[in-house]
């Protein structure tokens, strides 16, 4: 590992003299084109052109090219221009934490759309939606960015930019990233690094680098995270990008905080705000005082926790990011809890939460749940507490699911796949034209090699791919176990864990049992959803026997319990065979469905049939009770759960009711 590094940053010295001086000639190019000053139009294009690339390294500067452009612009009347240097200024004066110049530029963008000719109108209205896009996104409103950035990717491929269709590409995964919805941020992601790699950008790479790996971050997925990161950071040494290493060194900082080595954090968190401040950043200035403070926090440091957060706090609200200013909040109180201010505390969550979820802030209303959670515990309101618990592990769920990170892996590995056929097909043209310049007497000769060169590499190719194929099925089963355990297992323990927890500070005997009580109903059930995930994946059980015997003990049970007379017939069961995912299906639509008779019809009897004809089986549960109006019932994750592992094995699943007729589940399928 050690001598991979002194690798890599060996190559980093070699080259970035190299980049540095692709670098220089940019921006003498341009200063010749302003000393020339033979047209005023190119002139104020070349001062947009300066202001860019001084924009990630001397703000101070880069602002004076703007007013130049600008001047120019003005008058020689060129609405393009203007339009343009106005986004930058929105852009360099948010980042000094001047947001009423900033929306006073936005706004001045926005007039000239109405301005516009109909040449014109395409260039202009761009420049607008991403300027209006990426503003919204820096004062935490994502969610009201997406529209814009997704405007701005349309009137942009009309005009034909490939290379600012790839860095809105960019920016809209990146705010679909601040939401917590990472399946579209990486496929958003890895759709513009295909343009900048087709473009060979150096620098959009390393933004996308970047930005894959907060997603592979946020996803726990730490590995690839620093893989990820690792290339981002070569990139931008090599173009000596400093506002982009420091954003690279606040990415480092959240993988060694997710890892649990907070000094390690606290070093690259530091040196992020290092470089932020010598950029005069002020978003990322705010952004590593919050993850400073939030070290702080779980290093149990509360002073200096609050001391960070206080700093955030005061740079959020000179940038008007109202969610990261409640965000703040909601630590602060959690880290300063006062019993005196009990409701004012409350309120003050309950208003954040409201917040995060107007703005569509999927990561930072689970944080909300959490600081509710902690904040009833705190106050010994344990149902209160469980009820957020509950919230806050469904929303994780829903935002990092195994399904979701299994299906960024597939985009990520066909990426890859992508770009590895590209390399060969370029490999294979400079071969092909290298061969038409040999002697015809070696023709022979080198066509041998090169078929033979093509056959192992498309040899090494089908061996990886059969590689990867097998990592995927592991990695599938790894995560449906792992996903039944968190499913099944971890909402059961967490109850116990409340309950246990409310029991130790009551002294009410009678309270005292029924708590108990409860604390012992609910390890049976866990102990009883662990057996069912043991039976469902133990490896040579794929016949169909043990599902019969498995589900009549499971109604004979539940049934008895509640003294409702139960008739079976699945002996068809013990004639077929069925796969480990059919299996486990089947039988969680059958306890559903039965849980849901014994519980809530009221019946005497229930009647479980199941039948095989033409390949069709039919599983059916029906009771005598009360029946229901399905039409004004509201689905739960009961009903949705069983339509969704019915869909899941290509099946149907009907439920035939009515007031007073019972209730009849029925779900076929074809093996």
């Amino acid at each position: 590992m050690l001598k991979i590094f002194c690798v890599f940053f060996f190559l980093l010295i070699v080259l970035q003299p190299f980049h540095t001086k692709a670098q220089q000639n940019v921006e003498d190019s341009l200063n010749k084109i302003i000393s020339l000053n033979k047209n005023e139009a190119d002139v104020a294009k070349a001062y947009s052109g300066l202001a860019y690339e001084y924009s990630r390294k001397d703000p101070v500067r880069s602002r004076a090219y703007i007013t130049s452009a600008i001047a120019i612009g003005k008058k020689i009347n060129d609405i393009r221009r203007l339009s343009t240097s106005y986004i930058q200024l929105v852009y360099l004066f948010h980042d000094a934490g001047k947001a009423d110049s900033a929306e006073y530029y936005l706004n001045m963008a926005k007039n000239l759309v109405a301005q516009a000719n109909e040449a014109d109108k395409d260039a202009v209205s761009s420049n607008y939606y991403s300027g209006a896009a990426l503003y919204y996104k820096r004062t935490g409103n994502s969610q009201k960015a997406i529209p814009f950035f997704e405007k701005t990717i349309v009137v942009l491929n009309r005009l034909g930019d490939k290379e600012s269709v790839a860095g809105q590409t960019l920016n809209l995964g990146n705010a679909y990233l601040s939401l917590g919805n990472y399946q579209k941020a990486t496929e958003q992601h890895l759709k513009a690094l295909r343009i900048f790699d087709e473009l060979n950008n150096d620098r959009g790479r390393s933004f996308c680098y970047q930005s894959l790996s907060n997603s592979f971050t946020q996803l726990k997925q730490y590995k690839q995270a620093l893989l990820y990161s690792t290339q981002s950071i070569q990139l931008k040494t090599a173009i000596n990008d400093r506002k982009g290493l420091g954003s690279a060194e606040s990415g480092l900082g959240d993988i060694y905080f997710g890892l649990g080595d907070f000094d390690k954090a606290l070093y690259h968190f530091n040196a992020g705000l290092n470089i932020a401040r010598e950029m005069k950043q002020l978003p990322e200035e705010q952004s590593n005082y919050f993850s400073i403070a939030k070290v702080h926090a779980a290093k149990k440091e509360v002073k200096e926790a609050i001391e960070y957060f206080n700093l955030s706090k005061l740079l959020a609200k000179q940038l008007h990011d109202s969610s990261s200013v409640a965000s703040i909040d909601a630590q602060l109180i959690s880290l300063q809890y006062d019993v005196e201010k009990t409701e004012v505390s409350e309120n003050k969550l309950k208003t954040s939460l409201q917040l995060f979820e107007q703005l569509g802030d999927l990561n930072r209303q689970a944080s909300g749940f959490k600081n509710m959670e902690e904040f009833y515990v705190a106050n010994k309101q344990f149902d209160k507490a469980l009820e957020y618990n509950n919230r806050y592990y469904g929303t994780l769920d829903s935002i990092r699911n195994n399904e979701l990170q299994l299906q960024v892996k597939k985009m990520e590995e066909l990426y890859n796949v992508e770009k590895k056929e590209k390399e060969i097909t370029i490999l294979k043209q400079d071969q092909l034209l290298s061969q038409a310049s040999l002697q015809r007497q070696r023709i022979f000769q080198y066509v041998a090699i090169l078929f033979l060169g093509l056959l192992t590499l498309i040899g090494f190719l089908v061996f990886n791919r059969n590689k990867l194929r097998v990592k995927m099925k592991e990695l599938a089963l790894r995560n449906r176990i792992a996903a039944d355990l968190h499913d099944e297992v971890g909402s059961s323990l967490s109850s116990i864990h409340m309950l246990s927890q409310m029991a130790a500070h009551d002294n009410n005997e009678t309270t005292h049992k029924d708590l108990l009580k409860r604390m012992s109903n609910n390890a049976k059930e866990t102990m009883d959803k662990m057996g069912d995930i043991v039976w469902m994946i133990k490896p040579g059980e794929t016949e169909a026997g043990s599902l019969k015997q498995r589900m009549e003990r499971f109604a004979y049970e539940i049934c008895s319990s509640k003294n409702i007379n139960v008739s079976m017939q699945l002996e068809v069961l013990e004639k077929i065979k069925l796969t480990m995912e059919q299996r486990k299906n089947i039988y969680l639509v059958f306890k559903e469905a039965l849980n849901n008779a014994v519980k809530y019809s009221g019946t005497e009897k229930i009647e479980i049939r199941a039948g095989f004809e033409s390949k069709e089986l039919t599983i059916m549960v029906r009771d005598e009770g009360a029946g229901f109006d399905s039409s004004m019932i509201k689905k739960g994750n009961g009903l949705d759960n069983m339509q969704s592992r019915a869909n899941e094995m290509k099946g149907d699943l009907k439920i035939e009711t009515e007031p007073g007729k019972g209730t009849a589940v029925l779900l076929t399928l074809t093996l």
